[in-house]
């Protein structure tokens, strides 16, 4: 394996921990029901601004920040066999993915939570 690849999964293995984690010690605050379904009626954290929200701008404007090193080091004429080529390529597909990921994973808990809050008001 190359270096930049080897060095760039350690450092996304880091990266990805440390978000993962930030946004997994919010579970402590999800109520769940007897079927253990999110109980969104007692659970409002998906209504509030949360850590998870920060993480996600912090995954994006690092993403942005790889997609910007890669850029200038294909206008310095670097190919995929230079190391930082290969440590942006594999940061931006991470990073991206991470980020597009946990968004459209946010915003079904919120519709969701919307949906099932709705049902029970006019129940």
């Amino acid at each position: 394996m190359a270096l930049g690849w080897l060095i760039s999964t350690i450092v996304a293995g880091l990266l990805g921990t440390t978000f993962a984690m930030l946004i997994a010690t919010m579970n402590k605050k999800v109520v769940k029901n007897h079927k253990g379904d999110i109980d969104f009626s007692k659970s409002d954290i998906y209504f509030h601004w949360t850590r998870w929200d920060y993480t996600i701008i912090l995954a994006a404007a690092y993403t942005f920040l790889c997609i910007t090193g890669l850029f200038v080091f294909l206008l310095r004429g670097d190919n995929i066999d230079s190391p930082w080529i290969q440590f942006f390529v594999h940061q931006t597909f991470v990073f991206s993915l991470i980020t597009f990921i946990w968004f459209i994973t946010r915003i079904a808990f919120v519709f969701k939570g919307i949906k099932e809050r709705w049902s029970h008001e006019f129940k």
